[in-house]
């Protein structure tokens, strides 16, 4: 953690590599990222984020997806393979709905192929589904996302935001959010945000 943080706070510390510099990044929302990249009047170069940005640039942006707009993997750490890190969301029936039985026949649709489709039609999907048509997917850059998800099999890993519990991940201006924007402001002892860090996680798990 110490050596990541270290090699993030090396980036944050050189102002070129961050738009507007790490103040104005403080104030920059999600949409407002994109906007850098992909906007009228851009200034930046690249921005880190999900597959769904696609769908942000291509509609709100009007941009062509594999010419104006594309996608690299995240690097890999020394001599490891690159990740497949990946976000999802879960659907829940309560068993004792009155509806359960109707909810149920509903996601057991929604996990096949002919469902995924459709999503995978509208943009910014990707679907784990390995019967899906990678055809339907509406640009190369999203079936070569897509391809890289289901190659990945069983070594595709939830980001830590998908893992962690709200309290330590997910609470505006607590936990981690604070502790690493904190870092973002002055990222000069990386020693310390980890054991802040540490110490978020163990008060948010309950040990």
């Amino acid at each position: 953690m110490v050596e990541a943080l270290t090699t993030l706070g090396e980036l944050f510390e050189d102002e070129r590599l961050v738009s507007g510099g790490r103040k104005e990044a403080l104030t920059t929302d999600f949409p407002g990222s994109v906007e850098k990249v992909f906007g009228p009047e851009p200034d930046a170069a690249m921005v880190y984020e999900g597959d769904f940005v696609a769908g942000v640039a291509k509609d709100q942006f009007g941009k062509d997806i594999g010419t104006d707009a594309d996608f690299f993997p995240f690097p890999p750490v020394g001599d490891g393979e690159a990740p497949v890190v990946s976000g999802g969301d879960a659907a829940v029936v309560l068993q004792d709905g009155k509806n359960a039985e109707a909810g149920m026949a509903l996601l057991e649709y929604l996990a096949t192929p002919e469902a995924a489709a459709v999503w995978a039609e509208a943009g910014g999907f990707l679907s784990p589904n390995k019967e899906l048509d990678p055809g339907s997917y509406g640009d190369d850059v999203t079936r070569a996302t897509a391809k890289s998800l289901i190659e990945a099999g069983d070594s595709v890993r939830f980001d830590m935001s998908d893992q962690a519990p709200a309290a330590f991940g997910g609470t505006q201006g607590k936990g981690e959010w604070k502790i690493l924007q904190d870092f973002l402001r002055d990222p000069s002892d990386p020693e310390k945000t980890a054991a802040e860090l540490e110490k978020a996680a163990a008060k948010a798990y309950g040990n």
